[in-house]
């Protein structure tokens, strides 16, 4: 897409949330000096409603954000050399250890300096359940060193990967997925905004396929609009199968149903060594990819889904769980 991304042109403003609790408590939170932990599924809206609540702390230019995502999947040379960070991390103050004690030395640094502005610094931390429980320890104490100065406002999608002395330290909000009225509302004001025609199946497709991810949905459209130059059922179902579904899951799905586990476990290490999925994400997409097909019992399924996310739940070995997991899915 070479246009702005709707996603961003397109960002709710306080009033706009689909989510009544949210609509609620954005105002409020913005008088509050608190540290926040936003928590829902994929595409809800947690990172919009981070910079709300930081906008709306006044802090202009003192706003920080970083994706532990993106800086857990990058390299150390990586990170070192990012422009974005050099004021932090330049070559004689990157620390020699490992690159976790290098992130924790940049969110660290980033926390110490005083607002530019005179008031209060807002740093946001996307993605937080990508971090580890020794990375969480160590900001549980920068946390308390910088709280007079620094609010921190986390988001994640897995609640329970964030310890309990993270979350005493926070408040809490839950930002669930949007109603399937809510994103048909969404995308046909986008679209008659952007003079794009549209069919009501058009727009009800990419909302099935969204499954209450709100980014996804926009994104699904917008590729949508740009590539036929109107939303309809047929260009809906061409494109949002192209761009919906990463195709090394599309695979892995394939192999599992088809009893080649050696193949399947090779793309499912590939995905989590390699690529950096965590094993929630992955459940997440496989879930998605086995739903759309006719093939597969859904009550059996659902049940096989249960005790893979129970026990992935307990921080064990993903990619055990995952493999006997698609073990499971070959026998349905």
């Amino acid at each position: 897409m070479d246009s702005p991304l709707w996603i961003d042109k397109y960002s709710p403003s306080m009033g706009e949330f689909p989510q009544e609790e949210l609509r609620y408590i954005l105002p409020k939170s913005q008088e509050m000096p608190i540290n926040f932990l936003l928590y829902g599924p994929e595409g809800s809206g947690k990172t919009s409603a981070a910079r709300i609540i930081a906008r709306g702390s006044g802090v202009g230019g003192d706003l920080i954000e970083f994706n532990i995502s993106d800086l857990v999947n990058s390299s150390k040379k990586e990170i070192v050399e990012n422009p974005l960070f050099s004021g932090f991390i330049s070559s004689k103050k990157a620390p020699s250890g490992s690159k976790t004690s290098l992130i924790i030395h940049l969110i660290k640094e980033s926390a110490s300096y005083p607002p530019v502005s005179g008031g209060r610094k807002v740093m946001i931390l996307d993605n937080f359940e990508s971090s580890q429980g020794n990375f969480q320890q160590a900001l549980r104490r920068i946390i308390e060193q910088y709280h007079h100065n620094t609010q921190f406002i986390l988001t994640t999608r897995q609640l329970w990967k964030v310890i309990p002395a993270i979350r005493s330290r926070c408040y809490s909000v839950s930002v669930g997925g949007a109603q399937d009225s809510d994103m048909r509302r969404i995308i046909r004001n986008i679209l008659t905004s952007e003079e794009i025609e549209f069919t009501e199946d058009g727009i009800e497709f990419i909302v099935d396929r969204a499954s209450g991810d709100i980014r996804s949905a926009i994104m699904y459209t917008q590729a949508v609009a740009e590539r036929k130059g109107e939303v309809t059922l047929e260009g809906a179902i061409e494109i949002v199968r192209d761009v919906g579904i990463e195709e090394p899951i599309v695979e892995l799905v394939e192999c599992s149903l088809s009893g080649r586990f050696a193949d399947a476990r090779s793309i499912l290490e590939s995905l989590m060594i390699t690529s950096g999925y965590s094993g929630g994400e992955l459940l997440e997409i496989i879930s998605k990819v086995v739903k759309g097909r006719s093939d597969v019992d859904p009550i059996a399924f659902a049940l096989v889904l249960g005790e893979i996310d129970f026990n992935l739940s307990k921080e064990a070995n993903s990619i055990i769980h995952l493999t006997h997991f698609l073990t499971k899915l070959g026998s349905l």
